[in-house]
């Protein structure tokens, strides 16, 4: 199993498999199916926008009961979330954990405090409300989307803004961020719950 996150991630692995081993039997199942039918109605702003319809209909799309129930003899199943904490992967994990055979592949950054850390640290999984013993194997990868602070920064100057929202770091990446380019351009720092209003 190959928990992803629905935006991004989840895509990118199932294109690795498609390429790497596409006589795998591949499940894709979450919400990463519905941004992709999405991301599919504007192929203008997809890299490669074909080789990702080809994928499309390569990968099983699980859709239904019955389909997440098939799912569970495949070779592989991509699923939401990322980081093991809700969706689909804690209702496959519940019944694939009790198997040797199976394992979990993880590819993406395991916050502190997320089921997916605490699967690494632990080899336990808060599955339904209980901390349950997962005794799988499981494997790390780094496939990161993200970029680091020069990159951001040169992206943020590339696109010359008037106002530049930085949400989704921590508030010691935030402040740097915004410390080094807040000559250039209007930078916000949102706190959840709060309205921006951009003028």
């Amino acid at each position: 199993m190959v928990p992803a996150f629905a935006s991004g991630r989840g895509q990118d692995i199932l294109r690795i498999l498609h390429r790497e081993a596409p006589h795998l039997e591949v499940h894709y199942d979450g919400m990463g199916t519905r941004v992709t039918l999405d991301w599919m109605e504007h192929p203008d702003f997809i890299r490669e926008a074909a080789g990702l319809q080809k994928t499309w209909r390569w990968c099983r799309r699980v859709s239904s009961k019955s389909d997440r129930k098939k799912a569970l003899d495949a070779d592989v199943i991509v699923t939401t979330s990322g980081m093991l904490d809700g969706g689909p992967v804690i209702w496959y994990l519940n019944r694939l954990r009790h198997s040797s055979a199976n394992g979990i592949l993880l590819t993406g950054y395991q916050a502190e405090g997320s089921g997916g850390r605490m699967l690494l640290e632990r080899r336990k999984l808060r599955i339904f409300g209980r901390i349950t013993p997962v005794e799988l194997e499981v494997d790390q990868f780094t496939l990161s989307n993200h970029a680091g602070h020069s990159e951001l920064c040169s992206f943020a100057r590339d696109c010359a803004p008037k106002h530049l929202v930085i949400f989704h770091a921590d508030q010691e990446a935030r402040e740097a961020l915004s410390e080094e380019i807040a000559q250039e351009m209007k930078v916000h720092l949102p706190v959840n719950g709060t309205e921006l209003r951009l003028s």
